[in-house]
């Protein structure tokens, strides 16, 4: 009888500590990390390619945010910068923040430099003033806002297209066709990874990048992800998938509704695509 008692009472401690391992390692905090990933598609040039998603700012302490990333994508010197929306949180934006959007646009344009870089909307732009949001990004040199439109470029002495549709989750989604003159050398980014399957769950169109989901943020043990917010299938809520062409579900940087991020690949950061 005794040594049933110090059985369970070993495992009772070894159950602790293991719990305890799983928090400790498990709850993030600090600067955004880079993911780097490699993908290919034989329609588009080599590239690097990075996707920022999320950034959720809630003040000014926040905007400390900006210096981080740009020393980290002056390191990894990019062909391209994409920014999937949620700039900011909560809505109604106005009410919680000292400060205008076109201050968070010149931030993002200023990420960018001399790189080309495009952004679409996120459902806390949408669920604020859409009309502001869009405003504040016109007339920019190398940030352009593709709401439903697409915008050419050259990248490697080859000219490509990057296709943005609006927010699926906030209902500005619209499908964009594809335009011929791209001849399939398409980059598809949006928001909420439901807007990139359109009719269809079993393919995507081109080479895609999404946000929004946060990779869950908060992740439990055996539970998994409480909730994730998207109707996109589950292979499409965080990081790498391919429905014949590759894509990726970026985990994003900030958080929304809880102020933590717990759990597997549940880490701020944002992603660095070495492309073919």
């Amino acid at each position: 009888m005794r040594r049933l008692k110090y059985l369970w009472t070993v495992i009772g401690f070894l159950c602790v500590g293991l719990g305890v391992l799983f928090v400790v390692t498990n709850f993030h905090v600090g600067p955004p990390i880079v993911r780097h990933w490699k993908m290919s598609d034989p329609n588009l040039p080599e590239m690097k390619i990075a996707v920022i998603a999320d950034l959720h700012i809630t003040g000014y302490d926040d905007l400390q945010l900006f210096a981080t990333l740009k020393k980290q994508l002056i390191k990894e010197d990019p062909d391209l910068i994409l920014f999937l929306g949620d700039y900011v949180s909560p809505a109604p934006y106005d009410f919680y923040i000292g400060f205008s959007r076109r201050t968070i646009v010149d931030n993002l344009e200023a990420l960018s430099g001399s790189t080309e870089a495009f952004a679409v909307l996120g459902n806390h732009e949408n669920w604020d003033r859409r009309d502001a949001w869009v405003s504040a990004f016109q007339g920019r040199q190398k940030l352009l806002l593709l709401e439903n439109a697409t915008a050419h470029l050259e990248v490697n002495g080859q000219m490509i297209c990057v296709r943005g549709m609006g927010d699926f989750y906030s209902d500005a989604w619209a499908y964009t066709p594809k335009q011929e003159i791209c001849e399939d050398r398409i980059i598809t980014i949006t928001h909420d990874p439901r807007g990139l399957i359109g009719e269809s769950t079993n393919r995507i169109e081109t080479l895609s990048f999404a946000g929004h989901t946060h990779c869950g943020q908060v992740v439990l043990p055996l539970i998994g992800a409480p909730f994730v917010p998207t109707k996109a299938p589950q292979d499409m809520h965080c990081g790498p998938y391919k429905k014949e062409f590759e894509g990726l579900t970026s985990g994003g940087i900030g958080t929304s509704i809880l102020p933590i991020r717990f759990g597997p690949n549940t880490e701020p950061g944002w992603e660095m695509i070495s492309l073919n």
